[in-house]
């Protein structure tokens, strides 16, 4: 046995396998070591294994050192510079082993070498290159070329960025790279654009005026590469910028000067303004979605904790979920179904359940319902309803709708002490229902424009009124949906406002519908299914609203998570330099830094093969938010309000449950 394991070592020629006695001298010598180091064993065999080593290593005292470490720990691995027979040089990588007897005295070494040349060749080469191509972009004058982090601050800077912009690095590095754009263009959220599309499509390229660092103007061709890493993560993009200022200038003056810079000028401010008001709508349905979902998040989780078969709750828990349910339910519901009802309409997806119905009877249930509100305000509410039997062919919970919106109204926009008064007549063919009121009138400029979607006479953030002014628009096109028609009439501030419906008598033609309507309110109940447990699973939550982090917490531990809650983003990161949860849980719409933002920080401070499963559970319901969660680095996207099951098997299926 013995034997052969001789046979092999001498035999093996990759690696140079020798023994040294306990003073260094070599002992033995196998094929590799002949073939990297070029002595015959009669050559080398009694020599001191030193003289491998070059002349700055022997200075060192190097070899001796390797054996002294080699005798007190067991072995000595390191790499550098040897010396073959002939004086030439190779890279090794040298291990020495300590060898004893069984009670323990040394005995001697045994030496591996591994020739690794062509490996530091190559490194040497590589380091090289990328030494070259950085002094070669950062001594670039003539384009500024720097790097941006995931979020779009500025990482490198280079000696044409300086040139162009006038910043020296450590005036801008860190800085957001929107620094460099005039204030229309950030007001359109034209930075955020470019990186959006570069992140999208790979690179965007865009012509336009960009800042230096004296506020002076110069225009600008930009390019932006999205940057990647192995695993397709986004981990920073590459900006170049040339200043082409002289160039436009003298196509301004070939193409006739000013006239040809107002056009331009007012191609990129369309474009600007075509950008900032695709902006403005954005934000305004994504804020408006988040003001809306994020109450009902919270209403409906407590609802459905309340309504679990086995809650068992304190009576300090209990009357919470009460409050928390009344204050955000009463604020939102209205709204929410407005806002449905005014997208169903937009889009042509309303449907009206027609049937014959006795409009008296639906006038009058909706002035029962509004009486409270009246009485709350001392108003007077008289009824004048016409005995006559009138049928209409009609949605009997639209039109009501329509008359709780004309008089919820009137008693809104009536002071105190005042008087509203309900009509109902029959009118030739038609049956009219008139609402008038003794309030604040409507001026002559404004009444035009009462039924339009939005408008609103006072929309100060100082006004007095609430609202977003949808409920008359929503009326109108409820009551022309029904074959009728709506007008307003008021003569002026301060004197009164009356709202005329018309509503034919005839049966007006009936298409088919489609499927039942189902009423926008309804929810899910909590299902009694058993649901995953998730003991020893820590949970990391991160939103900034208390109601929706307090109630997150309590519906997780009932399913025996370990659960730990953030306020902000950047709490959460700090905290989760320590901790390692199995899984994360944020919300998008946070102040300072979004969620979007903190997940592209944390993946970028993860170690590389890590990936912790993370769930956006946010208000910003649009496929496109979406879209920029999974690209951000969430894993899934569940929007607010949401079902409690349904969060529950996400997050077990998350972390494989």
């Amino acid at each position: 046995m013995e034997e052969r394991f001789r046979l092999m070592v001498e035999s093996v020629r990759d690696y140079a396998i020798f023994l040294l006695d306990g003073n260094g001298d070599v002992q033995s010598w196998n094929a590799g070591a002949q073939r990297f180091k070029g002595y015959r064993a009669d050559e080398i065999i009694g020599k001191h294994f030193s003289v491998f080593y070059p002349p700055e290593s022997l200075a060192r005292n190097l070899p001796a050192h390797e054996l002294t470490e080699a005798a007190r720990v067991g072995s000595f691995e390191d790499e550098g510079w040897r010396v073959r027979q002939d004086g030439s040089r190779f890279w090794a990588n040298v291990v020495i082993t300590a060898l004893r007897d069984p009670q323990g005295s040394l005995l001697g070494f045994a030496k591996i070498t591994r020739d690794l040349t062509q490996r530091r060749n190559h490194e040497e080469a590589l380091r090289q290159s990328e030494e070259r191509f950085r002094l070669l972009v950062e001594g670039v004058a003539d384009y500024a070329i720097f790097m941006l982090d995931a979020n779009g601050h500025i990482a490198t800077w280079n000696v044409g960025a300086k040139r162009i912009k006038g910043y020296e690095a450590d005036e801008i590095i860190g800085k957001h790279f929107s620094v460099f754009y005039p204030a229309d263009a950030i007001e359109s959220g034209w930075p955020a654009h470019e990186l959006e599309v570069a992140a999208q499509s790979g690179s965007f390229v865009d012509e336009g005026w960009r800042l230096r660092k004296d506020g002076t103007r110069f225009w600008a061709s930009v390019t932006i590469t999205a940057l990647r890493d192995e695993a397709h993560r986004l981990i920073g993009y590459a900006k170049l910028t040339r200043d082409l200022t002289e160039r436009k200038r003298t196509e301004a003056i070939e193409m006739a000067g000013k006239q040809r810079d107002d056009i331009l000028d007012a191609e990129r401010s369309a474009r600007m303004s075509a950008q900032r008001t695709a902006r403005i709508k954005d934000e305004f349905l994504a804020t408006l979605s988040h003001e809306l979902r994020t109450p009902l998040s919270s209403i409906l989780g407590w609802t459905q904790i309340l309504m679990k078969r086995d809650a068992k709750l304190a009576t300090g828990d209990l009357q919470r979920a009460i409050e928390v349910i009344d204050r955000n339910a009463r604020a939102q519901v209205q709204l929410i179904n407005d806002l449905l009802d005014l997208s169903r309409i937009m889009t042509g997806k309303m449907r009206l359940d027609l049937q014959q119905v006795a409009l008296v009877d639906i006038v009058r249930a909706a002035i029962e319902s509004a009486e409270p509100a009246a009485q709350a305000k001392d108003i007077r509410l008289k009824a004048i309803l016409d005995p006559m039997p009138a049928t209409v062919t009609a949605d009997s919970g639209r039109l009501q709708q329509v008359v709780w919106n004309l008089l919820t109204n009137a008693i809104k926009f009536t002071p105190k002490g005042g008087q509203v008064q309900v009509l109902l007549q029959r009118v030739n063919s038609h049956i009219e229902l008139s609402v008038s009121d003794t309030g604040i009138g409507i001026p002559p400029s404004f009444l035009p424009h009462v039924f339009d979607r939005f408008a609103q006479r006072d929309s100060s953030t100082s006004r007095s009124y609430g609202g977003l002014g949808l409920g008359l628009a929503i009326s109108k096109q409820l009551v022309e949906l029904h074959g009728g028609s709506i007008r307003a009439a008021s003569q002026g501030e301060d004197k009164g406002s009356t709202f005329f419906v018309d509503l034919p008598l005839s049966i007006v033609q009936i298409e088919d519908e489609g499927p039942e309507r189902i009423h926008p309110t309804a929810s899910t109940a909590f299902d009694d299914a058993p649901l995953p447990k998730l003991d020893g699973i820590l949970i990391v939550v991160v939103d900034d609203e208390p109601d929706a982090r307090d109630m997150l917490k309590r519906l997780l531990e009932d399913q025996q998570a370990r659960v730990e809650v953030y306020d902000c983003a950047n709490s959460a990161l700090e905290a989760l330099k320590q901790s390692k949860p199995d899984v994360i849980v944020s919300d998008i719409g946070m102040p300072l830094m979004d969620g979007y933002q903190f997940m592209r920080s944390f993946r970028a401070s993860e170690p590389p093969g890590q990936r912790t499963p993370a769930l956006a559970l946010t208000a910003f319901a649009r496929s496109e938010d979406r879209k920029r969660s999974l690209l951000s680095g969430y894993q899934a996207h569940i929007a607010k309000p949401f079902d409690v099951g349904e969060l529950v098997l996400l997050v077990a299926n998350l972390v494989g449950r």
